[in-house]
């Protein structure tokens, strides 16, 4: 089997709280990021381990895929390909308080083709500049969609975004 190709690792600060953050992440099926693509479809959900359908646009397609998704409130959202284009996927974001606000770090890989010469070719030269390129865009939406929210809140008073200039 083809060896992984990793993503590069995305971090983003956001100017709100690591429990807001989390709670608009993972908050699958009700609202969606601005901007942003339909939100998750929630299949099936046991404890923390969801089963998660989501519809992506990438360049002129969009992509359906089945997801585990594993949470892990206030740290960690992984997610690990079920079902769709590729072979395999793990992603996972990470949560972490800075001063109040939240450094949301992405790190992820996939395997585009079981072929090991093939599926590292086409990953390397169309999937993975693909995939970069709406990771981040989402990282961008989550930014704008938590810094709104956290702007508004009336549950997460302790800090708020600064106000736009």
């Amino acid at each position: 089997m083809a060896r992984p190709i990793k993503l590069k690792t995305h971090r983003v600060l956001l100017k709100a709280s690591c429990e807001m953050v989390f709670q608009k992440m993972s908050s699958f099926g009700r609202g969606r990021m601005s901007g942003g693509d339909e939100p998750g479809r929630v299949i099936s959900k046991d404890g923390n381990r969801l089963v998660v359908e989501f519809k992506t646009k990438a360049g002129l397609f969009t992509y359906t895929t089945l997801e585990e998704v594993i949470l892990e409130p206030s740290e960690r959202i992984t997610f690990r390909h079920i079902k769709g284009p590729l072979h395999y996927a793990w992603e996972q974001f990470t949560f972490k308080d800075v001063d109040g606000d939240t450094e949301l770090t992405y790190e992820g890989e996939f395997i585009w083709n079981r072929i090991p010469i093939i599926g590292w070719f086409g990953g390397m030269v169309y999937t993975r500049p693909m995939f970069e390129r709406a990771v981040e865009k989402h990282m961008e939406e989550i930014r704008v969609t938590c810094e709104a929210r956290a702007q508004r809140s009336h549950i997460f008073r302790g800090h708020r975004a600064a106000k736009p200039e």
